[in-house]
Order: structure tokens, then C-alpha cells, then sequence
């Protein structure tokens, strides 16, 4: 099998999977939902407040929504033996680790797409002008997380504590994409012109780039190990 078609097929596989039970993007929305909630409601009376740490808070939870989602990507596997028969997979590894990405990315930005509008109804937010800047972030940063999480899923997937060990190997190497996100964020929000924040865009871009590659290439050695 060519990469392009390994790729094709498990990512189809993927949401295909996805659509018929609908568990890891609720799961996903379900908990962003309570984030928002509660920071919506712990800023109802400060409204200037709310709109300094609204990028914070926005990403807190597309972080964790995400962590979600990336812990389901390979544990589903588990059933019925599907590990063993990405192991027997004729072509490269490395086109497995890049149809998961593409998957974890999808369903990621899906759900990002679907809570934006509840940030801006409960936090009052003009965005209207900003919306293009604020896709691109958005897309960036997710692709950042799909990147580094892909992998590190694929490492835990079978610790038995890999619920717990998932978050504790992720978080600090995607400290620099959440800075990133959450500076540029802030900075769209509020109307800022591009060349104040463009020096993030420009990390996030390097840093995608830079986990991709070395992620593809040491994908073989996880699923090996």
C-alpha cells in the first residue's frame, strides 16, 4: 500500500468510526461546555476582566478538550486486536502517525469551530473583522497539539495508567504553543494589527513544522517499542 492510501483509509476508518457513535466529540464538547460555564459565570460581573483572560480561558479549554480526544485516538484500537493489524499494515509507520494527525486535527478544530460561538455569546466578544486572524491561530495551534499528541498517544496507549500519563508528557512540551496561542489570541481579539503578533504565528509555524517531522520519524520506533 502507497502512504497516501494507508493515510486515506485509517483516517476514513477514523471518522467513520467517529460518526456512527459520536463518543469523542461529545465527550469533547461536553466538557469545554462546563469550562465555559464556569468561567462565564465567575466573570459575569467583570466584564473588562473577562476580556483580558478570555484568550487564557479559551484555550484552557481547547486544550483539554483536545487532551480528550487524543487519549481516544489510539486506546480505541485496543478492541478487537485493531493495534496488532496497524503493526501489519504493508508500507510505512510513518503514514499511520500522519492519518492519525489528520484525524485528531479534524475532530479537534471541529470541535474548537463548534464552541467559538458559545465564547462570544456568554463573553460578549465583536469578532466579526478578526474572524479570518483568529482561523488561522486556531488552525496552527491545534495542528501543534495533533502533532505532539498523536505521538505521545501512540507511546501510552498501552500503560495502564495512560489516562494520567498522557497530560503529564504533553503539557510541558506544548507550553510553547499555548503561549503562542494564547498571546495571538489576545492580540486578534482586541484588534491588534498583525505585524504586533506575527512573531507567534511565526512559532506556532515553526514549531508545527519542526514536531511533524520528527514525530513522523519516530513514529516507527513508538509502535516497535
Amino acid at each position: 500500500m502507497t502512504s497516501f492510501n494507508i493515510i486515506r483509509w485509517i483516517m476514513w476508518k477514523d471518522v467513520v468510526t467517529e460518526w456512527r457513535s459520536r463518543e469523542t466529540i461529545a465527550s469533547m464538547v461536553f466538557f469545554a461546555l462546563i469550562v465555559i460555564l464556569i468561567f462565564s459565570f465567575s466573570f459575569s460581573m467583570d466584564q473588562e476582566a473577562a476580556r483580558e483572560v478570555i484568550a487564557g480561558i479559551m484555550w484552557v479549554a481547547f486544550s483539554f478538550t483536545g487532551i480528550i480526544g487524543l487519549g481516544k485516538s489510539f486506546s480505541t484500537e485496543l478492541q478487537n486486536d485493531c493495534l496488532e493489524a496497524l503493526h501489519m499494515i504493508p508500507g510505512p509507520k510513518g503514514a499511520i502517525y500522519l492519518a492519525k494527525v489528520a484525524a485528531n486535527f479534524a475532530f479537534m478544530f471541529v470541535v474548537e469551530i463548534l464552541l467559538f460561538p458559545m465564547f462570544v455569546i456568554f463573553f460578549n466578544l465583536d469578532v466579526v473583522e478578526e474572524i479570518s486572524f483568529l482561523l488561522v491561530i486556531f488552525f496552527l495551534a491545534t495542528m501543534g497539539l495533533a502533532a505532539v499528541g498523536t505521538l505521545f498517544s501512540a507511546l501510552t496507549v498501552q500503560i495502564r495508567a495512560r489516562e494520567v500519563m498522557l497530560p503529564i508528557l504533553l503539557l510541558p512540551l506544548v507550553v510553547p504553543v499555548m503561549i503562542a496561542a494564547v498571546e495571538a489570541t489576545k492580540a486578534a481579539l482586541n484588534g491588534d494589527p498583525l505585524s504586533l503578533y506575527g512573531r507567534w504565528l511565526e512559532l506556532l509555524v515553526v514549531f508545527d513544522t519542526v514536531f511533524l517531522v520528527a514525530s513522523y520519524w519516530m513514529f516507527e520506533f513508538v509502535m516497535d517499542s
